[in-house]
């Protein structure tokens, strides 16, 4: 099956990387004991730490013999299991003064007086190489007196322990006699006085069994030291810039962040890292103690994922508790697949293997790379086939042509499995389709499908896009001012209900809503009702994978009275702040509920107000219609006599008023930036907290840690149950289930609307078009966000009036065999496609000269300009009133608001297949705001590598912070310019016709030589491709 599965097949993952811990071979360490005791203490230490630690880098100064014993220890005594790599570092001073440094508080600061630290970071390499190649080529010569001859006292010897005795030696016999007992032992002085300059160390480092295989990194403290001046400021950007990273050893994160900022602002290397910096257990009560690092690392566990890691430093570094995306995938680990397995279902008598597979799948971003007919497509079909997808038209491997061909029927040997972060595994037989009524739980993009939609786009439009298009528009529409719906359709009937009633009501014996009765049907189909029981099973596990979540409790510290008096002071401190904190995300929420409330007051009003002036002009079309009727009982009989109607709208004016005030008060507040406003009082409350957990020792900061990841895990579990009015939550579910009883009694409700003149239904469909454009405006502006978007990226948002459907419905209801306008079945066709592309439906009178028009062309023959007479129903099929196709054509439901995507102010219909495509990929990637795991085969087709580079890499890189993204590519060098967190190359055997997939990082040198081998040319052209892309 390719790559062993215990070489970090998932590819790269976040773990922690202490790259700064000292043994007790060190010169300077503060281990307690023996020396074996130390030792023991050493390693029970590092095996005891949180199961993230997988890396350090053991830092002895000048030496590598803990290193040596460190390597030992794992490799042939079996201590540190938890450990993946061990990596030796070198760290030297170099011969400049950096500057006056306060002395550290458990005294490890030999002088006052620093100079520059350099650590060279090496693969885990032999430590004789080290000594041999590196340490015995950088010796300093040093003058100790100023004699010549066979007397004079110098040094320049290899660096060894007994070297540096010799040296320190030599400095205290150079001093005077009175002056000596102020030196320390001879080893310590020899280490002290030890100096390198950087150019020695860079020619060591450039010899042939070194040059790949080290990384250099600047200690930040004593370089901070190193002043800014005329003299100096050319060596110190020199040192750092040169620097492939910068080491620190913070108290905090915070502190990681300001040291960071600082550097950034100088504008210089600003690659840093934290280290333990560790001399001590991890008991000691000083930040220099092992586990005290908060750097993680997403890379393979080796040097190679290092060297990666730090081209990306961005993507693939975080110095802090947790990594965001860590968090979001436990947060959500029922939208995170795990694990791929295909087998043969057991009784199999097929003979060839075709699949035995099992891969894992990483959480960010997954390549399936291989030449043509390896098994990529065949992996992303399986997945999204045990995905649920409702995409399977798309498939290109799992179709009747192909795997489910009813010849050989291959499909029904094997089963998938499709396992999940939350522990749930999904099986499916790879010959059975998901039901309509399972909810997709992956989110699949074949290239058939796109392919599908830029044809139809380009064509004539597409519905499924459209339907696309308004779920995630309704995705930007903030909470508030969704005003309870549950999607587009449905906010916008809201919205435009009273519009869409006054122009039913000049429609006469037309539905209400077409829209609003389609969605009803379709709420009323056994299907529907099944989606939402299968949704309702799909939250309910996620509650219970939310319950087994539940953060461990974590011990309130204890110590001595004192430190308990000030551990307690300290934790009541934060509680406070805390409570104070949770009393302004309580006020701001009651604060955002009044808004809520007021917003869908106005709405409401509007629509009574909308109601209310359709109710009038509806009594004053029966007062018409009535009068003469009453004339023929007694000339003198009124209509105004018999039915008298009173209007009064100023209380609902008064309440619409008061909710509007409502609402400017509301974001007055909210928006405020005064001292005393809400801004600022959760900004100070924040600051004072964050303060407050600052001072806090490790143990009481891992149980503040605790509180405020239970607390947060009860607000999940509260939003996951909510409440009646939470879409999407379990009681919200529930009750639409409830409420699907009374959808008959609705349904009977919409079915009839009065018609009314053409161009009062025009303006109450420009009407609408208002609404349309509000809605869509949050998405819009997300779109133009450069802070969201970080690219250029010219895509804008329209609403149009539209045909749709008139040619087939119109003519449908014609017998083309009469002779009229429309004689002929292809004459006819023809006839009316130049009719609609003639046609402009923008303004009220474009809409009236078509409806004449076509009426017109009812009534005469107009086919050669002689304009004889015809008889309308004789135009018309069996079974079609004159009445229906008059209503028809005068009520214009065949014109609607539309919503539709510009690319750089073109129509998507005019864009090239590429552009078409590209669009589509963006708009999947980034303005859809959907979470499931997204399968994309093939996103770089038909696009140029420009455009591969400049969007295409940007939107899969964002989209795999917020989700899982799977991607299927003839390119490798795709995977590559996207940082790829996993690469999973297919192959095929043809003649056992069988499968098999390799995975790992893009860092793993076994998966880099597949790469190179599907790319043309060599590795010097992968290197190429490297420097072209800045990877």
């Amino acid at each position: 099956m390719g790559l062993s599965m215990s070489n970090e097949t998932i590819g790269s993952t976040w773990k922690k990387w202490d790259l700064h811990v000292h043994t007790p071979a060190s010169i300077v360490n503060n281990y307690p004991g023996t020396p074996e005791a130390a030792w023991d203490a050493f390693f029970s230490d590092l095996e005891a730490l949180p199961p993230e630690f997988k890396v350090i880098g053991v830092n002895d100064y000048l030496f590598v013999d803990g290193y040596e014993k460190v390597l030992s220890a794992k490799r042939n005594e079996g201590r540190l299991k938890n450990i993946d790599l061990i990596l030796p570092v070198v760290e030297l001073r170099l011969d400049k003064f950096g500057g006056v440094v306060k002395k550290a508080a458990n005294g490890f600061m030999e002088s006052s007086w620093s100079r520059i630290n350099l650590h060279v970071i090496f693969d885990q390499v032999d430590p004789a190489l080290i000594r041999d190649q590196f340490l015995s080529a950088i010796t300093p010569e040093y003058h100790l007196t100023a004699d010549a001859g066979a007397h004079a006292a110098h040094w320049g010897g290899v660096i060894t322990r007994d070297n540096l005795t010799a040296l320190g030696t030599a400095i205290i016999n150079s001093v005077p006699d009175d002056q000596k007992g102020l030196f320390g032992s001879p080893l310590n002085e020899g280490f002290n006085a030890l100096n390198v300059s950087l150019e020695k160390i860079k020619a060591a480092l450039a010899k042939p069994l070194l040059k790949e295989r080290h990384l250099i990194a600047v200690g930040k403290t004593e370089w901070d030291a190193l002043k800014w001046n005329d003299h100096t400021i050319a060596d110190k950007k020199t040192v750092i810039n040169c620097a492939d990273i910068v080491f620190t050893a913070a108290e905090n994160p915070q502190a990681y962040a300001n040291a960071r900022a600082r550097l950034t602002e100088a504008k210089v290397n600003d690659r840093l890292l934290d280290c333990s910096d560790a001399h001590s257990l991890s008991t000691a009560p000083h930040k220099d103690r092992i586990g005290n690092c908060f750097t993680w690392i997403k890379a393979d566990a080796t040097f190679a994922g290092l060297q990666q890691a730090i081209k990306e430093f961005q993507n693939r570094v975080f110095v802090g508790d947790v990594p965001p995306k860590l968090q979001l995938i436990e947060r959500n680990r029922t939208k995170y697949a795990s694990t791929l397995k295909v087998i043969k279902r057991p009784g199999s008598t097929l003979k060839e293997p075709w699949f035995d597979v099992e891969v894992p799948l990483n959480s960010d971003l997954v390549a399936i790379i291989g030449n043509k007919g390896s098994g990529k497509s065949a992996l992303s079909d399986i997945i999204a086939l045990v995905g649920d997808t409702q995409n399977r038209e798309g498939f290109s491997f799992l179709n009747e042509r192909r795997f489910r061909s009813p010849k050989g029927k291959l499909a029904q040997h094997f089963v998938g499995s499709l396992g999940w972060r939350d522990g749930t595994v999904l099986d499916r037989s790879l010959d059975e389709n998901p039901s309509s009524s399972d909810v997709e739980r992956i989110k699949y993009l074949p290239q058939s499908y796109l392919e599908t939609l830029c044809n139809e786009l380009g064509e004539r439009g597409s519905a499924t896009f459209d339907a696309e298009l308004r779920k995630i528009i309704f995705s930007h529409v903030p909470e508030e001012e969704r005003l309870g719906q549950a999607s587009m359709d449905e906010l916008i009937e809201f919205e435009v209900a009273e519009i869409d009633a006054a122009r039913e009501g000049f429609v006469r014996e037309i539905s209400k809503l077409n829209t609003e009765i389609l969605a009803a049907e379709e709420r009323a189909t056994e299907e529907f009702r099944a989606g939402l029981v299968s949704l309702l099973d799909k939250r309910r596990a996620e509650l219970t994978a939310l319950d087994d979540s539940k953060p461990e409790p974590v011990e309130d510290p204890g110590a001595s009275e004192a430190a308990k008096q000030e551990s307690k002071l300290a934790a009541e401190q934060i509680e406070n702040f805390e409570a104070q904190a949770k009393a302004i995300r309580d006020e701001e929420g009651a604060l955002r509920e009044r808004k809520g409330a007021a917003t869908k007051r106005v709405a409401v009003a509007k629509r009574v107000s909308q109601a209310v002036a359709n109710h009038v002009k509806s009594h004053d079309l029966f007062v018409q219609e009535i009068a003469p009727l009453l004339s023929e009982l007694n000339a003198d009989l009124q209509a105004d006599r018999l039915i008298e109607l009173r209007v009064n709208l100023a209380p609902v004016d008064a309440m619409a008023g008061e909710a509007a005030e409502e609402i400017r008060l509301v974001d007055r507040i909210l928006l405020s930036e005064a001292s005393d406003g809400l801004l600022k009082r959760r900004q100070t409350i924040e600051a004072s907290l964050s303060s407050a957990k600052a001072q806090l020792g490790e143990k009481e900061r891992l149980f503040v840690r605790y509180k405020e990841a239970l607390a947060g895990w009860e607000r999940a579990k509260i939003e996951l149950v909510g409440t009646k009015d939470k879409m999407n939550s379990i009681a919200w579910i529930e009750a639409e289930i409830e409420g699907l009883n009374a959808l008959p009694e609705y349904l009977r409700q919409l079915r009839t609307r009065r018609i009314e003149l053409v161009k009062e239904v025009h303006n109450q469909i420009f009407k609408a078009m208002d609404e349309y454009r509000r809605l869509y405006e949050p998405v819009r502006e997300f779109v133009k966000s450069a802070e969201e978007m970080e690219m250029p990226l010219p895509l804008d948002f329209q609403v149009r009036i539209t045909e749709s459907g008139f040619q087939d419905h119109f003519l449908g209801k014609l017998n083309r065999q009469s002779k009229g306008s429309f004689s002929g079945v292809e004459e006819s066709n023809n006839r009316m496609r130049e009719l609609l592309a003639e046609a402009s439906f923008s303004t009220a009178d474009d809409a009236v000269a078509f409806a004449e028009k076509i009426n017109d062309m009812l009534r005469y023959d107009r086919r050669d300009g002689d304009g004889r007479p015809t008889k309308l129903t004789d135009q018309l099929r069996r079974g079609t009133e004159a009445l229906e196709i008059l209503d028809y054509i005068f009520g214009l439901t065949y014109l609607a608001p539309r919503y539709s995507l510009t690319y750089d102010k073109q129509e998507i219909s005019q864009l090239s297949p590429g552009e078409r495509g590209l669009l589509l990929l963006v708009f999947y990637l980034l303005v859809d705001k959907d979470d499931i795991p997204i399968v994309i085969d093939q996103p770089e087709e038909n696009l140029d590598n420009q455009t591969i580079y400049r969007i295409l890499v940007k939107c899969i890189k964002v989209a795999k912070e917020r989700r899982q993204v799977i991607i299927v590519t003839h390119n490798p060098n795709l995977a590559v310019v996207c940082d790829a967190e996993q690469i999973i190359y297919a192959e095929r055997n043809k003649v056992d016709q069988h499968f098999r997939y390799a995975s790992g990082a893009i860092e793993n040198p076994e998966i880099l030589s597949k790469v190179v081998s599907i790319l043309e040319g060599t590795e010097p052209a992968f290197k190429n491709r490297s420097d072209k892309y800045g990877i």
